[in-house]
């Protein structure tokens, strides 16, 4: 039997998650997950504090990060695993990250205000734990004044791009430049949730171009289907480019309630088999 005891994605405080880094750690131990990542948006700001926790809990933390950026016109996340959290000239630009985030946040409000919603900055900034600001904040926001029922409806309504409240970044990060921040801390580049994008030449310049190291093919919104469709990618692109790709995968874990998905850490697992090829390919032990 395949042990399945790996789930690389997942989400805390730091970002848009309902745990902080050291409880998220303690589920992952209840749940009997021993090799996780946190991957919050843009941002390394918890990771220290889940790595702490995982030794003490015996579980294997890898480093993550899950960027956002643009390309096509669609928003795509690249994951990046392995990075050094310490890089002077990476923390500098996740800072800057942070800054345009909180600017985002008050035209989003503005933007409330015209639509006949009343927040504050006050009312979000009491769910951001001195990381990334984000739009799941500002659902949290909307739900505990009454506006909507559940993150979902807040990002179907108002939050969501193309809805009334919806604000892009001021400068989008594309990701050839999330692969070269990866690359240079040392880390390896996962395009996330392919399902969501429909990308597959896009993946493939990526792979041809050794800019991408794997696809996560594993994924709680990917359907048996999809599944197949990308260990099929990923094998034919291994063998077209004369490449060894990654495969890995987690369960995007936020909250079993703040979540846009309301489904349990642990949901989707990677095999043990694909989480050590990860930790070889890192160097990392």
């Amino acid at each position: 039997m395949i042990e399945k005891n790996a789930d690389l994605h997942m989400h805390s405080t730091a970002s848009d998650g309902g745990y902080s880094p050291s409880e998220l750690v303690q589920k992952c131990k209840e749940q009997g997950l021993t090799i996780i990542s946190l991957t919050d948006h843009d941002t390394v700001a918890g990771v220290s504090e889940a790595i702490e926790a995982g030794q003490a809990l015996g579980l294997k933390v890898i480093p993550g990060i899950e960027f956002s950026t643009k390309a096509n016109g669609k928003s795509v996340h690249i994951l990046g695993y392995g990075i050094d959290i310490t890089n002077r000239a990476l923390l500098h630009m996740l800072e800057q990250q942070r800054i345009q985030r909180r600017n985002r946040l008050d035209v989003i409000l503005s933007k409330l205000h015209q639509v006949g919603i009343t927040l504050q900055a006050e009312d979000v900034l009491q769910f951001v734990d001195g990381g990334s600001i984000g739009r799941p904040h500002v659902a949290k926001a909307l739900i505990q004044k009454g506006y909507v029922t559940d993150v979902a409806e807040a990002f179907d309504r108002y939050l969501a791009e193309g809805q009334p409240c919806y604000v892009s970044k001021e400068k989008e990060m594309t990701p050839e430049e999330a692969f070269t921040w990866i690359h240079q801390t040392g880390g390896v580049a996962i395009v996330a949730h392919p399902v969501y994008y429909g990308l597959d030449e896009l993946i493939e310049e990526w792979v041809k171009t050794k800019q991408l190291d794997g696809i996560e093919v594993y994924h709680r919104d990917h359907t048996r289907t999809d599944v197949i469709h990308y260990e099929q990618l990923t094998s034919r692109l291994e063998q077209t480019y004369d490449v060894q790709l990654l495969r890995t995968g987690g369960s995007d874990f936020h909250h079993e309630e703040y979540g846009r998905k309301r489904e349990p850490l642990g949901v989707t697992r990677l095999s043990s088999e694909f989480a050590m090829q990860l930790m070889e390919k890192l160097k990392w032990q």
